[in-house]
């Protein structure tokens, strides 16, 4: 996409890092800077595994720069408070410019903008810009775009870090949050298509898409899985997932 390419060439000649996790939107802007700027790919207790595995492989395959960080963020945000995203991503922002960064970039979409998503306050407080915003691409766009690129990322489903599966005001715990990317491991190796294990200790309540229900109910031994990593209750949320 020229638009995206022009853009962020306006950068160049300044040290540009791109705030990358695997997602698609990130993944996108660090494949347009791979020539001048830097992939920063946070890791802490808050981020699933194989989303690290995938962002380091997809960098490896484009020959994006890409340099881990890591981050004790948990203490910050133990008690889990409501703008617990907009703690969190600014720590990574200002740890991010006192390495050295004068121009942050991040993969905020233009749909992103219009969802209540406290951590947005960050962006603006630390000066970060957010290329696909700003121009006005939402994620069906990034998608489209990131199908000629790597068609298998483009149809990545959307991820979010573990912290996310923990009600408010509930204590983070390292167990807790190593017990939740275990659980969704072991339910992703069932070739779910997305999956969330919303922790509410003892009780597991497994988010999948409805269609894939019969994968869950099907599988005699993911409840004694489950209930091995400590949850004494396993639950399937019939809401689903779209």
């Amino acid at each position: 996409m020229e638009r995206i390419k022009k853009y962020v060439e306006g950068f160049k000649g300044k040290r540009v890092a791109v705030a990358y996790s695997g997602g698609v939107d990130s993944s996108l802007i660090a494949f347009y800077t791979k020539g001048f700027a830097d992939a920063i790919l946070v890791r802490s207790e808050l981020t699933p595994r194989y989303m690290q595995e995938k962002a380091r492989g997809f960098a490896r395959k484009f020959g994006i720069n890409y340099r881990v960080l890591d981050m004790e963020i948990l203490d910050k945000i133990k008690n889990n408070p409501k703008d617990r995203c907009y703690l969190c991503k600014r720590m990574i922002f200002q740890k991010i410019k006192s390495m050295g960064y004068e121009v942050v970039l991040d993969g905020t979409n233009a749909d992103d903008l219009r969802e209540d998503r406290p951590g947005l306050k960050a962006n603006r407080d630390e000066g970060v810009y957010s290329p696909l915003a700003e121009l006005g691409l939402g994620k069906k766009d990034v998608r489209k775009i990131m199908r000629g690129i790597d068609k298998e990322l483009s149809l990545q489903p959307s991820e979010t870090c573990l912290a996310t599966r923990i009600p408010f005001e509930s204590e983070i715990t390292p167990a807790r949050l190593m017990r939740i990317d275990k659980a969704e491991d072991m339910i992703r190796s069932l070739d779910v298509s997305r999956v969330r294990v919303r922790d509410h200790f003892p009780f597991a309540r497994i988010q999948i898409p409805r269609k894939e229900f019969e994968i869950i109910l099907d599988s005699r031994d993911l409840v004694q899985g489950l209930k091995s990593l400590g949850y004494e209750y396993i639950t399937l949320d019939m809401e689903g997932m779209e």
